[in-house]
């Protein structure tokens, strides 16, 4: 069965707008994730680590970098189930909007001056988020936020009132809209076709496969999980995980 052409613009519309917002964010900051590749592959090069957080549907992202194929195993996320929606959606949409979490939630890792955060937030005003980065700025960690700037502009703050693009160190704009849904729908004032997830994906293994190129060209071997149905992978995950278990709970 065929769609005719009404019913699948849809699909093509979304499809091209996530194609063009892709080349626009990637292109229009190379520079920025340039000079954080350099940064990544230099905190690795001290095995030192690079924490992952995000709550509500950021959080994919903190399990987008960990412990999977082609993926660093200096990457720890910072997780807590109860900012997952999996368990409660309304009590982590909650939580991400009540002061006084980041501190324990980042603390029981231990952080160390001169480790990296990576905080997701497409909104960038919701409580936490911010509160996280302020915490890992206080501990001594790198801060950078990829977050959606014209959202962020628009959106309420919270008590801490400022927004997450202004209390880090480096920012990645997703180029996502407000409201994150990309493409209208006739009759209705909301829209479909959210962008932040595939954004935020591209833009963190397009810094992992940076990172392993810098590792690579000052001559150290970059710390990369297999995928476990390759001949020889187990062995070697094994002996990733052997090194980073001891600085990573989750491992």
């Amino acid at each position: 069965m065929s769609l005719d052409k009404s019913e699948s613009s849809g699909i093509h519309r979304y499809y091209q707008s996530i194609q063009a917002l892709q080349r626009q964010v990637i292109e229009g900051q190379i520079e920025i994730l340039q000079r954080l590749a350099g940064r990544m592959a230099e905190t690795i090069g001290r095995r030192a680590r690079i924490f992952v957080f995000g709550s509500g549907h950021s959080h994919l992202l903190a399990e987008e970098a960990f412990f999977r194929a082609g993926g660093l195993a200096a990457v720890v996320p910072v997780f807590s189930s109860a900012l997952m929606l999996h368990e409660d959606a309304g009590l982590g949409s909650r939580l991400e909007r009540t002061p006084g979490l980041a501190r324990s939630l980042l603390e029981r890792y231990d952080p160390q001056t001169g480790e990296m955060i990576f905080i997701f937030s497409n909104s960038g005003v919701n409580q936490l988020p911010v509160e996280m980065a302020l915490v890992a700025h206080e501990l001594g960690l790198y801060t950078v936020a990829v977050v959606a700037l014209a959202y962020a502009k628009v959106s309420p703050l919270s008590e801490i009132g400022k927004r997450l693009d202004e209390v880090v160190h480096t920012v990645i704009d997703n180029g996502g809209q407000p409201g994150d849904a990309l493409i209208p729908v006739s009759g209705s004032r909301w829209r479909a076709g959210p962008s932040s997830t595939i954004l935020a994906a591209l833009i963190w293994n397009c810094l992992v496969t940076g990172t392993v190129e810098r590792l690579r060209s000052s001559g150290m071997e970059a710390p990369l999980f297999a995928s476990f149905n390759l001949p020889g992978a187990a062995a070697h995950n094994q002996e990733l995980l052997d090194q980073w278990r001891k600085v990573n709970p989750h491992l």
